[in-house]
């Protein structure tokens, strides 16, 4: 029993109290990534999930809620980048629809990289498969309805030339 201490006892009571101190700055910078989140901004979440991330390790917490508090971050940013994949894949069947093949081709590119982003936080299968669809139909849409008259479809202006044809006749 000589040379014993409590430290342990010591260290963990000082382990709580700095967690009772962090817990309000870390549960306010997770509500700030939430709500970046759910607007789809994904380089803002990424910036303060990585500098919350380093806080929370070089504030020497324990183990158990280093992990938990970088579970929630993950977490939140893998909602961040499924919300950005749905935005982005959205917008470019919009711009498919709209016949915008340049506006397409860059939310195509845009959704990919926010998909590769889900992908990297464990984004379910399922999920992906949705989002490959929607892309696939985006990249396929649009680009078929010419602009104006055709050859095969040459529209208002036959109808004006029988209009023409039957006046020049009377």
């Amino acid at each position: 029993m000589f040379g014993q201490t409590n430290t342990g006892i010591i260290e963990d009571e000082a382990a709580i109290r700095r967690i009772h101190e962090l817990a309000p700055a870390v549960n306010g910078a997770l509500f700030q990534i939430k709500k970046q989140a759910e607007s789809g901004r994904t380089d803002r979440c990424e910036a303060s999930a990585k500098c919350l991330k380093e806080a929370i390790k070089s504030a020497k917490l324990p183990k158990d809620y280093t992990d938990e508090a970088t579970g929630a971050v993950d977490a939140i940013m893998l909602h961040a980048f499924m919300k950005a994949t749905s935005i982005a894949s959205r917008a470019a069947i919009e711009a498919a629809m709209e016949d915008e093949s340049e506006r397409r081709a860059m939310k195509i590119k845009e959704a990919r990289e926010k998909l590769a982003g889900a992908i990297r936080y464990k984004a379910p299968e399922e999920f992906r498969r949705k989002c490959e669809r929607m892309l696939e139909t985006a990249l396929y849409s649009g680009g078929i309805k010419a602009k104006g008259p055709t050859r095969a479809k040459p529209g208002d202006m036959l109808m004006e030339d029988v209009a023409g044809a039957e006046l020049a006749q009377a």
